[in-house]
């Protein structure tokens, strides 16, 4: 009776060692491309980092003006006509 189980038993073994052989490979794979993504987006954080480090904070106020917030000069005052009036324009006379 031995005799006659035998092969089957290496056989089954071979073919249950196989599959768990698969889902180990399957695994380690899995592991692989999500530490391969994890490893991207560091990178890009790593650039992103660099790049704010190249840039100046903020530019240095010009001379005179103290350092302060200015407001803008008026729209007439830079050689750009001024705003028309609002409303609609004047109809004839009755």
């Amino acid at each position: 009776m031995i005799d006659f189980a035998f092969p089957y038993l290496l056989q089954f073994i071979r073919e249950y060692t196989g599959k768990v052989d698969e889902l180990i490979k399957d695994k380690i794979e899995a592991v692989k491309e999500s530490k391969a993504k994890e490893n991207e987006e560091q990178d890009i954080v790593k650039q992103q980092n660099m790049y704010a480090q190249l840039l100046p904070l903020a530019l240095p106020a010009p001379p005179g003006m103290g350092g302060g917030f200015a407001p803008p000069p008026p729209m007439g005052g830079m050689g750009m006509p001024p705003m028309p009036p609002f409303g609609m324009p004047p109809m004839g006379s009755y």
